[in-house]
């Protein structure tokens, strides 16, 4: 049975500052919670009803597995299709080795505000082997819902890191590690020459790059348009930007 202070914990997950309270976030749904279970991230908490229960196997490794019925199941979850089962998961604290990095391409988010975008970014990157993402603190939350959902899975196998953009382009900045970012007036990105080491920086939904973080930035590329007419799409959501611009990268790469 599902109590009613558990209820109110998962409800709380919405909130970054409960998420950060209890350092949990929420997972929903059987694929996604198969996802889980495969990866290395700590459960929680299985909430699920007793047919998912009977058909999975739960590790030991997961310390409480809560029965629940269509009821209790409507309280915690955001689906309008009730999903068989919802996960509990620790927030993990991630570290990354400079030299990695230095050896591998990037992403760098400069304040993506949209969860949806920002989980659909993770699953590209996932997809083209993008192990790292760094956020500043103006973007998205990894752990929100909506990301997590939108990231299928790919948020338990891409490591997101949140801090200051500057001292770390900084840092890394160097001939052999090019810094490109995404502009509206940039060089065609399938005549441009493209390091397989590096990072890319994607701006915010609405005013792109700012000022400051376009001044480190070596090398501005865009995405050119093919349409006939003057009056064709202004530009492209960044979530499928992310995904034209790492395929160029990654065939460039072969």
């Amino acid at each position: 049975m599902l109590s009613k202070h558990v209820t109110k914990i998962v409800q709380s997950l919405e909130k970054k500052k409960f998420r950060d309270k209890y350092n949990l976030f929420k997972i929903e749904g059987d694929k996604l919670v198969q996802e889980l279970l495969l990866s290395d991230f700590k459960i929680d908490t299985l909430i699920a009803y007793p047919e998912w229960i009977a058909r999975n196997p739960i590790s030991c490794h997961v310390p409480k597995v809560i029965e629940a019925d269509t009821r209790e199941m409507g309280f915690i979850s955001n689906f309008q299709s009730l999903p068989e089962v919802v996960a509990l998961a620790e927030i993990p604290e991630y570290t990354y080795s400079g030299e990695e990095v230095k050896q591998s391409l990037s992403l760098v988010l400069n304040g993506i505000q949209d969860p949806g975008n920002l989980g659909t970014i993770v699953r590209v990157a996932d997809w083209f082997g993008i192990r790292h993402i760094f956020c500043d603190t103006d973007c998205a939350n990894i752990y929100n819902p909506k990301c997590v959902q939108a990231s299928m899975g790919a948020v338990f196998r891409v490591k997101t890191h949140y801090t200051e953009l500057i001292p770390l382009l900084q840092t890394f900045s160097a001939p052999d590690f090019p810094c490109y970012g995404t502009f509206l007036n940039g060089e065609n990105i399938y005549k441009t020459r493209l390091n397989p080491q590096g990072f890319i920086v994607m701006g915010n939904e609405g005013n792109g790059i700012r000022p400051e973080i376009e001044q480190l930035i070596q090398y501005k590329l865009t995405i050119p348009s093919f349409a006939q007419s003057s009056y064709s799409t202004e530009s492209l959501n960044v979530g499928v930007a992310t995904g034209i611009i790492l395929s160029e990268f990654k065939r460039n790469s072969e």
